[in-house]
């Protein structure tokens, strides 16, 4: 399926699904400590299920801050790019409406798999933006389909295409 302007991409689904597994276990951790206060008793429980509380809320705010999560449009003249939201809250990622001589390649970073992971290797299509433009995520894909997808957008956009192997 060879890729059509505009473009509608939106790649904050993993990042939502990130950050709704921790307001789960903020919310189990919630409902823990009502129970250790109301029903068991427990000072210790109490003292421990706010601990992990503590560092749940601590590792979810630097997910919040570091994963981008982006959605919008490219068009032949701009890419359109607000951020995701999960329950009102605004994810990482840039924001705005960018003329496409802003950016100078679409870029795909695959990223192999960790030594001793069972994680297949994926790879992230961004476009590369001049000085002062972010770099804005397009898609996440696996099996070689980030080659595919980067070939059709810098055709499509008429920039240069570049690949590159990241670390995980």
């Amino acid at each position: 399926m060879a890729i059509t302007l505009p473009y509608q991409f939106d790649t904050s689904g993993v990042v939502k699904l990130i950050l709704r597994g921790v307001l789960g276990l903020l919310l189990v951790l919630f409902v823990g400590v009502l129970y250790s206060l109301l029903v068991s008793h427990s000072t210790a429980a109490i003292i421990q299920l706010m601990l992990i509380a503590a560092i749940a809320t601590y590792f979810g705010r630097l997910f919040l801050r570091n994963l981008t999560g982006s959605l919008g449009t490219i068009t032949a003249d701009a890419v359109v790019v607000q951020p995701g939201r999960l329950y009102g809250i605004r994810l990482a990622g840039p924001e705005g409406k960018f003329p496409i001589s802003q950016f100078h390649a679409v870029r795909v970073e695959r990223v192999p798999n960790p030594i001793g992971m069972q994680i297949q290797p994926h790879e992230r299509v961004c476009l590369v933006g001049k000085t002062g433009t972010p770099d804005i995520l397009i898609a996440r894909t696996d099996r070689g389909a980030g080659r595919t997808v980067g070939n059709e957008l810098a055709t499509a956009l008429k920039l240069p295409y570049q690949e590159e192997v990241v670390p995980y």
